[in-house]
C-alpha cells in the first residue's frame, strides 16, 4: 500500500539521519547537514550621490538567500559589495557579490508636485516628460483639470516646457535643482520666489 511505502521511505530517511548524527557525535569531525543558501551575484544602478542599503543590496542578490550574513565593506555609493554567511557547524562560509553601479538624474518620467496658489488654493502639477522630447502638463484645482501637451529640453541648468493650446504657444523655463533621482526643486525663471518640488510618481 501507498501508506506503507511511505512510512518505509520516512524510516529510511531517519536511521540515515541517525547514522550521520551518530557519526558526527563519535568523530572529530563536524558534518555538514545544511549548506547556507546565498544566491547568484547581482547588480543594482542607483542614483549618483546616494547611499546604497541593505534591502537594495539584499534585493539584488539573483535566487533564494538566507538571511543573517553580513555586507562588506561599508556601504556608499559605486562599488562591489560582498555578503557574506559565516561559517558553522562543520559548514565554510558562502558569499555572493552586488555590483553598484550610479546614473545621473533623469527628467524622463512623470512628475507630480503641490503648487499652493494664494487665490485657488492648491493646484496638483502633474508633468510628464518622455523620452523622445515630448511632454504633458497638466494642473488641476477645485474647477477641474487642464492640460497641454508640448515638448521638453533641458541644460546642466534649465529645464524648457514648450506647451501648445489651442493654437497657442507658451514656453515656460525652470531653475532646477535634483534632490535625489526621485525628487526635483523647479523654479520659474520669472517667478523665483515660487519654487515647486517634484516627485516622481
Amino acid at each position: 500500500m501507498k501508506t506503507m511505502k511511505t512510512m518505509k521511505t520516512i524510516k529510511k530517511f531517519g536511521i540515515l539521519l541517525l547514522t550521520l548524527l551518530i557519526f558526527a557525535c563519535n568523530t572529530d569531525d563536524i558534518v555538514c547537514l545544511f549548506s547556507p543558501i546565498v544566491g547568484t551575484n547581482g547588480s543594482l544602478t542607483i542614483c549618483n550621490g546616494d547611499t546604497v542599503t541593505e534591502d537594495e543590496l539584499f534585493n539584488s542578490i539573483e535566487g533564494f538567500t538566507t538571511s543573517g550574513g553580513v555586507w562588506t565593506p561599508a556601504l556608499a555609493g559605486a562599488g562591489t559589495y560582498t555578503y557574506t554567511i559565516a561559517a558553522f557547524e562543520g559548514c565554510p562560509a558562502a558569499s555572493v557579490e552586488v555590483v553598484v553601479t550610479e546614473e545621473d538624474p533623469s527628467f524622463v518620467g512623470i512628475w507630480q508636485g503641490i503648487y499652493n496658489d494664494p487665490q485657488d488654493g492648491d493646484i496638483i502639477v502633474d508633468i510628464v516628460l518622455n523620452n523622445d522630447g515630448t511632454a504633458e502638463f497638466c494642473e488641476t484645482d477645485a474647477d477641474g483639470e487642464f492640460c497641454s501637451d508640448g515638448n521638453w529640453e533641458s541644460t546642466d541648468s534649465l529645464l524648457s516646457i514648450t506647451l501648445t493650446f489651442e493654437d497657442q504657444t507658451e514656453i515656460v523655463t525652470f531653475n532646477y535643482e535634483f534632490l535625489n533621482c526621485n525628487q526635483v526643486i523647479l523654479t520659474p525663471t520669472d517667478a523665483p520666489d515660487e519654487p515647486l518640488t517634484l516627485t516622481r510618481q
